[in-house]
């Protein structure tokens, strides 16, 4: 699925930059205004962003966003105690700085 988007995708790129051309040959050499230029760039850009939805579809929403860690990991289980410390040593101080006040 993945080639599938990416081939979509590029197909999407060459129409987008021939459309782009076209504006920009109509531009310089048709006598139009900017205005013209810009609708062909809008223009442009809808075929770019069909196939950059359709990339995004078939190849990077085929795999699943949540991914799901082993709770059992030690590399987990180290970053969160590490999480943990960082937390306690910041209360820890913000108590301190709060006596302090008082005073």
């Amino acid at each position: 699925m993945k080639e599938l988007g990416n081939i979509i995708y590029w197909f999407g790129c060459v129409v987008a930059a021939t459309l782009l051309g076209i504006g920009v040959a109509d531009y310089w050499f048709g006598g139009h205004h900017l205005t013209a230029f810009l609708s062909w760039a809008v223009l442009a850009v809808i075929p770019w962003l069909v196939g950059r939805a359709s990339l995004f579809v078939l190849a990077v929403g085929a795999r699943s966003p949540h991914k799901v860690k082993n709770s059992d990991a030690p590399a987990l289980k180290r970053d969160a105690e590490e999480d943990w410390a960082r937390y306690a040593a910041l209360r820890k101080k913000m108590e301190e700085l709060e006596g302090l006040d008082g005073q």
